[in-house]
């Protein structure tokens, strides 16, 4: 929401016929320099003629829309863009009194104003009772409350500016002043932030830009360079002496590759460089740590002024000035993009371990919330360097709705320490990081450096729901975090969107549809020949490569997709596994699924036979059979069968099947539950331990009476 007081009405709307004749906002510091004034009769014809000829050079406009002051040359014109311009106020904030205009995201503007935040302590200490209207208003005022605070990290960004070209060529000028190869590059001091700086200018030493050709329109600067060198700001802490060494040393640190653009512009092998706005200026390449988002444009447009003061210490009669009003930050092109930003905190060692897990969040994250074939998603797990020591969870953009509603952009999450972790025991970067970074690359539209907003308020609900989900605290606790240079175990009221660990949720509707497959009380042949194949294929399948791979009829295949229901997903001409986490539930049940549905007359004829003791093929101990026993010997020494149990996640999850399996069994035998004992010898596994788990008759008979 913009503050600024809107601009002169030239004409009103209402009043077109009546209206006065306006110019173009288009620079030009003739026309400026004679408009609205009065011409005496004694004017000087020479300037009396260069005026007529102006004005008739000049297009007439016959109204200007009074916010955003755009121009029009017909009435019809104007009057469509009345009730659509986006910088007509359409109401105020009850808190601040600020306008609203049509741009503006009312819950947006709710989440940061300050007053509003007020009013809402006030509410909670309970001082007097008021409602807001709108729902999503009032369950924030209640959700109100001190969140921790992350850091900002890494952040790369192109930041350009129009109409800037003349700030390039100050700094040619200062290139062309400082004596490279015996000083190095130039070096000069910066205030900032309350904090020291030093700016380092260089240049880069493969440009890659074509010189322009002779007829490419530069405004009023004439190319006389033989090539298009671009330059290297560098802002770090001034008490290191070099950027390297502040970059060794993981120090706060800023840095700019400033490159001209026109339109036209080419690489010296003749490719063209995107610049679809006909930018005729610079293009930045930024990268920088520790720094807010929101400061890069503002930290180079003070260095650039730093620069321009250097100039004057050379004593040249006659040079380029680098322009810095030219790079303000007010006047960044609207086309400027992020490609990279992250949050983290500091995590106290050894309290992290529900984050990265077997069965952690991450691992969850990546595994359930992650289609089979469509979009991408990744998980990394390396323990190399210590415990926990890198792992990540990436997720595309179509699945950032389902960590947090209302999301959009792609993340991954990380848990992660230094490079290497025993040279810092004892400090406090032994702690492990965790963070959540946008990734640019798995984005298929442009972030614009607009919504730098956005993305912070992305990436942050996404940190502090990990850390929700993993039992650790969304609130400032010196128990569970550690401060270190840069972040600080602080916290600030206001709004955020922590929710409910949906993992878990999520995670028990799948194993329920898996469980129902393995069941196959109502499947074919076909549908287990479908989910086998769409397991083992290595890409998308469409439902016509499905009916041709396992040879039945394409609408053969379309029941047999109906019938496996939420398992599948089936759009857009292709079909996959609905995640991950199905596509390992149905590898472990697919040969359990495909022999019950091709049971043969001999083995239902033995269901009937050993119903005394197993119940029918459709009793809950056969269930119990199907769903969790991946083998069975009989025939043992000791006289007891012997029951192979599939892989769980933990081995209290494996204890909880037993039981369950002992009480189906007694339900159909109408044996005591002990007696299980001795009719079964049981051998499990779970990924939390890396020993196989084998009862005794003493222990499973413990376990189950």
């Amino acid at each position: 929401m913009s503050d600024d007081a809107p601009g002169e009405v030239v004409a009103e709307f209402s009043v077109l016929d009546e209206a006065d004749i306006v110019t173009s906002d288009e620079d030009d510091t003739v026309a400026s320099a004679v408009e609205g004034e009065y011409t005496p009769d004694h004017l000087d014809e020479d300037v009396q003629d260069e005026r007529d000829r102006i004005e008739f050079e000049m297009p007439e406009y016959v109204a200007a829309c009074r916010y955003c002051q755009a121009t029009f040359e017909t009435e019809e014109d104007a009057l469509a863009h009345e009730w659509n311009c986006d910088l007509e106020p359409t109401g105020e904030c009850r808190f601040c009194g600020g306008t609203h205009i049509r741009k503006d995201v009312r819950e947006d503007h709710f989440y940061s104003c300050a007053e509003a935040e007020q009013h809402a302590r006030q509410l909670k200490r309970g001082s007097r009772a008021r409602t807001m209207r709108g729902q999503n208003a009032t369950q924030g005022l209640a959700a109100l409350r001190q969140f921790l605070l992350p850091q900002e990290h890494e952040f790369a960004a192109y930041l350009k500016w129009d109409k800037s070209l003349k700030t390039y060529f100050g700094l040619v000028s200062l290139y062309k002043m400082h004596d490279f190869e015996e000083h190095g590059n130039l070096r000069a001091g910066l205030e900032y932030g309350g904090e020291e700086w030093t700016i380092e200018f260089g240049y880069a030493d493969n440009p890659g830009l074509a010189v322009p050709d002779d007829d490419t329109d530069l405004g009023p600067y004439d190319w006389r360079l033989e090539d298009v060198p671009e330059f290297l700001v560098r802002v770090y802490p001034a008490s290191y002496d070099s950027w390297t060494a502040a970059k060794d040393d993981n120090r706060k640190r800023a840095y700019f590759r400033v490159r001209p653009r026109w339109p036209g512009v080419e690489s010296k092998s003749g490719k063209s460089i995107p610049n679809p706005h006909g930018i005729l200026g610079v293009d930045v390449e930024t990268r920088g740590s520790y720094f807010e988002f929101t400061d890069y444009p503002s930290l180079l447009y003070h260095a650039l002024a730093e620069l321009r003061e250097r100039q004057n210490a050379f004593g040249w009669n006659s040079f380029t000035e680098i322009n810095a009003e030219l790079c303000h930050p007010d006047s960044l092109h609207a086309s400027s993009n992020i490609t990279d930003a992250e949050l983290y905190v500091r995590a106290k060692k050894g309290e992290t371990g529900k984050v990265f897990a077997i069965d952690g969040t991450l691992h969850r994250i990546s595994l359930l919330l992650s289609r089979e074939r469509s979009g991408y998603a990744k998980s990394v797990r390396d323990d190399t360097g210590c415990e926990g020591y890198y792992h990540t969870a990436t997720i595309c953009a179509m699945r950032a709705a389902e960590v947090v509603g209302g999301h959009e952009l792609p993340k991954e999450f990380k848990h992660y320490h230094v490079r290497n972790p025993d040279a810092v025991e004892g400090t406090p970067l032994e702690n492990p990081k965790i963070g959540v970074s946008y990734q640019n690359s798995l984005y298929d539209d442009v972030l614009r450096f607009k919504d730098v907003e956005s993305l912070y308020k992305e990436l942050e609900e996404g940190l502090l729901n990990v850390l929700n989900w993993s039992d650790l605290p969304v609130t400032p606790d010196h128990q569970k975090y550690v401060a270190d240079d840069y972040f600080r175990v602080d916290g600030e009221a206001r709004m955020v969107k922590v929710i409910d660990n949906p993992l878990p949720r999520i995670a028990q509707q799948q194993d329920d549809e898996v469980r129902l497959f393995a069941a196959a009380n109502n499947l074919y042949e076909t549908d287990v020949s479908i989910a086998d194949e769409l397991v083992t294929d290595g890409g998308q399948i469409s439902p016509a490569d499905l009916a041709e791979r396992i040879g039945v009829h394409i609408d053969t295949v379309y029941r047999a997709l109906k019938r496996l229901g939420d398992l599948v997903i089936h759009e857009y001409g292709h079909v996959e596994l609905a995640s991950k986490h199905i596509a390992e539930g149905i590898v472990e049940h697919i040969e359990s699924a495909r022999r019950s549905v091709s049971a043969t007359l001999e083995e239902a004829t033995e269901d009937i036979i050993r119903a005394d003791t197993y119940g029918d093929g459709d009793g809950p101990w056969e269930r119990w059979l199907r769903n969790y026993v991946r083998e069975r010997a009989d025939n043992r020494e000791d006289g007891r069968e012997r029951l192979e149990l599939a892989p769980q996640a933990t081995r209290q999850e494996v204890k909880r099947i037993l039981r369950t399996g002992a009480a189906k069994w007694a339900e159909v035998t109408g044996n005591d539950w002990k007696q299980f004992a001795r009719e079964f010898a049981v051998v499990g596994e779970a990924y939390d331990t890396s020993a196989p788990l084998t009862y005794s008759f003493g222990e499973l008979r413990q376990l189950v009476g």
